[in-house]
């Protein structure tokens, strides 16, 4: 089958890293080089001057670059301002020009939230066919009332199976390990649950600060931006129960019905920080109140996992870049070795970055001359880079695999969370300040401190 890749904003900065490296991974590994690129942007480029500007800025996110100059013959340019007709009747001209009998058409909108109504009004333009498909970055809108609105609007254009929404985490190959973890080793499956776990903690940390997504994040907070698009999948994937096939609707229900079951944290279970010169920030208002590290206490009142506490935090600008799921288990009776030295509790760590990986803690006897015991890991290590992630993601459209793609009720659920955090959130008064690239802020401790819980860094 042809295809005809369109990517909206063909310029951005996911678009160099990923999105093109991933294209031309695809193009090269076909047999017969059937894809067809149509590069979207607002400035007046000829072909020739946007081949020569995504040589350049791809220089070091392309490997193996024996076939990129064929690669790049694939690749035509069109301007478009997202709210002008003519530019989408120009477009429509484009698609038209290169279409052959078996064409799917696939569009990327790797663009800003508030231009996707503007684009889904102008898109009847391209009188697309049923079999087209459009991707849809993160996030979808910034509020339940608006997600709602965006959703109805793209529904009245597109049927479901032609709508993509990403969420890029779930591509990464340890997040997409978890279900193979969980589900297929009985050394696991029979613990994974309140009467074995004791804890489980989810972090998202960077050390990278807004720069210039200000205008994005300033508007979204750590709530919308991490908690809403990324931590709750996550979530759902760790504590849902196994579905009852490896498909796409299968997975949406389950994962649905952890959501259904989150209880909402109260004030005392929440807590918001800024860090110290984010207002300082270009463009950034004096009086803005956006958290940039949030963490929290849940419950998800299921079977599986009433009264186990699980915690979620997520930051910028502080001193690493981490993403990692802690799975800590009950102490043992210190019956036998209470004599000796602390047993350390057994721990699950599944690493999403920047070491994508599975470790296992567990405690064995020290030497053979001694009776005290010490933790020992196991860890497991398979790589997969974001590149070849977004290459995964790309060839799953091309195929119709909705497997790893969410659906509008587990992001219509997810929303109706965030927005009862948010209530929380308008409710406490006080937004705590904390130093940039430090480790995190001590009162973080308190949520754990407070039922003798510490976080495991």
């Amino acid at each position: 089958m042809h295809t005809i890749f369109i990517i909206f904003w063909a310029t951005w900065d996911l678009a160099k890293r990923y999105i093109f490296p991933a294209l031309y991974n695809i193009y090269r590994n076909e047999e017969e080089q059937n894809i067809d690129i149509i590069a979207v942007w607002r400035r007046n480029f000829d072909n020739n001057d946007f081949k020569n500007y995504i040589k350049e800025k791809t220089d070091g996110f392309i490997e193996h670059k024996k076939h990129f100059d064929d690669f790049l013959n694939s690749i035509t340019y069109s301007k478009v301002e997202i709210n002008e007709k003519e530019d989408y009747e120009s477009l429509k001209k484009q698609i038209e020009k290169i279409s052959k009998k078996d064409t799917q058409i696939i569009i990327y909108l790797s663009i800003s939230p508030d231009h996707f109504i503007p684009f889904i009004d102008n898109s009847k333009i391209l009188n697309l066919p049923k079999t087209s498909k459009v991707i849809f970055e993160k996030p979808f809108w910034k509020d339940l009332e608006t997600a709602i609105n965006l959703n109805n609007k793209i529904t009245e254009v597109f049927l479901e199976e032609q709508i993509y929404r990403i969420d890029h985490y779930v591509w990464k190959e340890s997040i997409q390990n978890v279900l193979a973890f969980r589900f297929a080793n009985t050394i696991f499956e029979p613990i994974w649950n309140n009467k074995y776990i004791n804890n489980i903690q989810i972090t998202a940390s960077e050390k990278l600060w807004v720069e210039d997504r200000w205008w994005y994040y300033d508007s979204s907070w750590a709530l919308r931006d991490m908690v809403q698009n990324h931590l709750f999948q996550v979530l759902a994937l760790v504590v849902m129960d196994p579905p009852s096939k490896l498909d796409a609707e299968s997975i949406s229900q389950e994962k649905l019905k952890v959501l259904h079951s989150i209880k909402i944290p109260t004030n005392d279970d929440l807590v918001f920080w800024q860090y110290i010169w984010y207002t300082e920030e270009k463009w950034v208002e004096k009086n803005s109140k956006t958290e940039t590290f949030v963490a929290m206490k849940i419950e998800v009142s299921n079977w599986r996992f009433i009264w186990t506490p699980i915690y979620l935090k997520t930051w910028k600008k502080l001193d690493k870049r981490q993403t990692k799921i802690v799975i800590e288990f009950n102490e043992i009776p210190n019956i036998l070795f209470k004599n000796f030295w602390h047993i350390e509790k057994n721990r699950i760590i599944i690493e999403v970055q920047p070491d994508e990986s599975i470790a296992i803690h567990f405690n064995i006897k020290e030497n053979w001359n001694s009776k005290e015991v010490q933790e020992v890991k196991s860890k497991f290590k398979k790589e997969l880079s974001s590149k070849e992630a977004y290459q995964k993601l790309i060839e799953d459209v091309i195929i119709w695999d909705k497997t790893l793609f969410t659906t509008f009720e587990i992001l219509k659920e997810s929303w109706m969370i965030v927005n009862d955090l948010v209530n929380c959130k308008d409710n406490c008064p006080i937004i705590y300040k904390y130093n940039s690239w430090s480790k995190w802020p001590e009162i973080a401790n308190a949520l754990l401190e407070n039922d003798n819980k510490k976080w495991y860094d």
